[in-house]
């Protein structure tokens, strides 16, 4: 077992009844600044409780091309109003690109190529 392997199966037994604030301060005492989130802009949750723990925290979003204009805005507004530094990543292909290359709704047919 790797040592990150240990360290995710000794954190999932002593956190396993713990509060989302209590892991989320496991997390930064243990990872520090290099501590991150991720978020599919569905809700603001996770975001909103790790910038409670630690201030500036860095939140990556995956902006496939395919999201509802509806949950960019809610991106703009986690930035805007969150004490947070919005990551957002792109893939190397565009959606006219992928479209082009693979063909229309790749993701229905192969979502782990997709996006």
């Amino acid at each position: 077992m790797t040592g990150r392997q240990e360290l995710a199966v000794r954190a999932g037994r002593e956190l396993e009844d713990a509060s989302a604030q209590e892991v989320l301060e496991w997390a930064v005492s243990t990872f520090g600044r290099g501590f991150c989130v991720t978020s599919s802009m569905e809700d603001a949750v996770v975001a909103h409780l790790a910038s409670r723990i630690l201030p500036g925290v860095d939140v990556v979003f995956l902006d496939t091309g395919y999201h509802f204009p509806e949950t960019v805005g809610t991106r703009d507004a986690v930035e805007a109003v969150m004490d947070v530094n919005v990551i957002t990543l792109t893939p190397r292909q565009t959606v006219a690109e992928q479209d082009a290359e693979y063909g229309a709704k790749l993701h229905d047919r192969d979502p782990d190529l997709c996006c």
